[in-house]
């Protein structure tokens, strides 16, 4: 089966939507969402052939496409070769020419529709940019140690370059705790970190970026009107935080996890097969230490959080920097 060569763009608005049309009647794949394109014609290269299919489909005139990922896929007629490229400049206004229906909508909209597999894949890519920088994202349970031994290690760890909080709260603190825990997400967002709650609730009103929910909630519809992500165990709650809207999602647990210890873990091969056809970026849980961070990122993950070998380690700024230095360059 000979690979048929595709060029295909993520069109960007200034607001930070993307389009995507709806394959119409008469053509492979009839009523799947796509971002749009076409096949690459004998002679053209693939950004010239964005630069037609773009104007045919949508009449809008694209200048300076950025490439941004190549992948192949084995549909059941065809095997593709997709050259996506990230199209931030244009003129004209887009609209369907061949009577199709488009649709701006956010990244994280996206996987409420059926979408073409291989297109579907591509809004991790794009979501993975929103994710903090560097990936390593700090469980921060309160209840795992007295409050001002909890300050003290998530204080250090911010000063020594975390820049992603969970914030979880098995209980609702009380009054005094939770002015303690108000201002530390308070201080942690001055200083450019995002901040999630994992909280039970009533949500209490602690500046935040957005909320973190367990797979349980995810399962149950739960739907918050904010940034959020879940904790996910399997394809289905994967596939479940993507239609609601999830910004990420951590898969648990890769590695054996000493506070699990009946739950089998999934191992780098199998969140790697997940990872491979998650819509949504997926940050590596259970078990991840500092050594495991690069078998986690060759399996797939786009960051990694921890809980213990941060909070409870002898010194945890030692323990951040450690974990961080597998993103410096």
């Amino acid at each position: 089966m000979p690979t048929v060569p595709v060029a295909t763009g993520i069109i960007e608005d200034a607001f930070g939507r993307l389009l995507v049309a709806l394959r119409p009647e008469g053509k492979p794949w009839p009523g799947f969402w796509e971002f749009p394109g076409g096949k690459v014609d004998p002679g053209e290269t693939p950004e010239q052939a964005l630069v037609r299919e773009l104007w045919e489909e949508l009449g809008v005139t694209v200048t300076a496409p950025e490439p941004f990922r190549e992948l192949e896929y084995t549909y059941p007629e065809r095997t593709v070769r997709v050259h996506f490229y990230r199209v931030r400049h244009w003129t004209g206004t887009a609209h369907g020419r061949e009577g199709q229906e488009v649709r701006w909508l956010f990244p994280w909209e996206i996987p409420a529709l059926e979408c073409l597999p291989a297109n579907l894949r591509l809004t991790a890519d794009v979501l993975a940019e929103a994710l903090p920088q560097p990936p390593l994202c700090l469980i921060a349970d309160p209840g795992r140690l007295p409050l001002p031994d909890f300050r003290r290690a998530l204080e250090a760890a911010l000063d020594a370059g975390l820049r992603w909080l969970v914030l979880r709260c098995k209980a609702v603190p009380d009054g005094s705790s939770a002015d303690v825990l108000a201002a530390l997400c308070a201080g942690a967002l001055a200083g450019g970190v995002q901040v999630y709650l994992n909280h039970p609730d009533p949500l209490p009103g602690w500046p935040r970026t957005g909320r973190h929910l367990t797979q349980a909630q995810s399962d149950a519809g739960v739907k918050p009107d904010e940034a959020f992500g879940v904790s996910c165990h399997d394809a289905a709650g994967l596939q479940q935080a993507a239609r609601l809207g999830a910004r990420y999602a951590f898969l648990s647990p890769i590695f054996p996890t000493s506070s699990h210890p009946d739950t089998e873990a999934l191992g780098p091969e199998v969140f790697a097969a997940m990872a491979a056809e998650s819509s949504l970026p997926l940050i590596a849980l259970g078990g991840m230490t500092a050594a495991r961070v690069p078998e986690a990122l060759a399996a797939g993950a786009r960051g990694v959080a921890v809980l213990s070998g941060i909070l409870e380690a002898q010194d945890p700024a030692a323990a951040t920097r450690a974990l961080l230095r597998h993103w410096e360059r």
